[in-house]
């Protein structure tokens, strides 16, 4: 009784799973694209929705933004994907427009002036890192990985809350898919990825604006160090799985200084 209770917090990351999968074979059930990014994102939204409970948040609160953030995208995207193989000059500016919503949406939704410029750095930071772990999403293995990389990071940090809880259905949702081997591919694969890419980005801001601390923000860079560093890092060494080896490493270095400055 008290290992079940001890999994407990985890239900939220095997939904995550099942959700991700089960989106997946439907798609292709019905002979539907399903972008892994879409799928991955779908299966993340159910385990947070589980992890908190039915609600609906005001953009001012934190962790509980990301649901809504994450319904969000996973709406959009598959119609801007949709119209993006239509008109292709479209892909871009739909990147940016969900890079965007992701940014202002965690930089606390601001409204007017005063605070959009109180909150700048927040959406820029956070709408950039989301439309690089989008351009950096393509091989299979980059979204488990990146999600692994986070997890460990929040982990290590030690922050009060349900991060790692909230981290673990991510990278649940991100290995189901993984495993099924859908890929973004299509006339516009970083508007593709977008939803995972946008949930890693907000899930790893949280922590920094809650609290700011260096292993904060080392968790932080943990899934971008793997994508944006270490597998280019890694494919420069050549080798078939020299990309791969390159972001573990790199996550994994992110994660073991969070944990040492703890």
């Amino acid at each position: 009784m008290d290992l079940i209770e001890s999994l407990r917090p985890y239900h939220g990351a095997a939904l995550a799973f099942a959700v991700a999968i089960a989106a997946v074979l439907a798609a292709r059930a019905l002979r539907r694209p399903l972008p892994g990014g879409v799928a991955a994102g779908i299966g993340a939204l159910a385990g947070w929705w589980f992890a908190f409970g039915l609600l609906t948040a005001s953009p001012r609160q934190l962790p509980e933004r990301l649901p809504l953030l994450l319904l969000v995208l996973v709406l959009a995207v598959p119609l801007l994907a949709a119209l993006a193989r239509r008109w292709r000059w479209l892909a871009l500016p739909g990147a940016l427009l969900g890079a965007g919503w992701v940014g202002w949406w965690m930089a606390g939704a601001p409204l007017t002036m005063p605070d959009l410029r109180r909150a700048g750095m927040v959406l820029v930071a956070v709408a950039g890192a989301t439309l690089l772990l989008a351009l950096r999403g393509g091989p299979r293995w980059a979204g488990p990985v990146a999600a692994a990389a986070l997890l460990g990071g929040l982990a290590a940090a030690a922050l009060p809350g349900p991060y790692v809880v909230l981290g673990a259905a991510l990278f649940a949702a991100a290995a189901g898919v993984a495993a099924l081997g859908p890929r973004g591919g299509g006339a516009a694969p970083m508007l593709d990825a977008l939803p995972l890419a946008g949930a890693l980005a907000a899930l790893a801001a949280i922590p920094v604006i809650a609290r700011g601390a260096p292993a904060d923000w080392a968790a932080a860079a943990a899934p971008l160090a793997a994508l944006a560093l270490g597998a280019p890092a890694g494919a420069r060494l050549g080798g078939r799985f020299g990309a791969l080896f390159g972001a573990v490493l790199a996550g994994a270095a992110c994660a073991t200084v969070a944990f040492l400055i703890a």
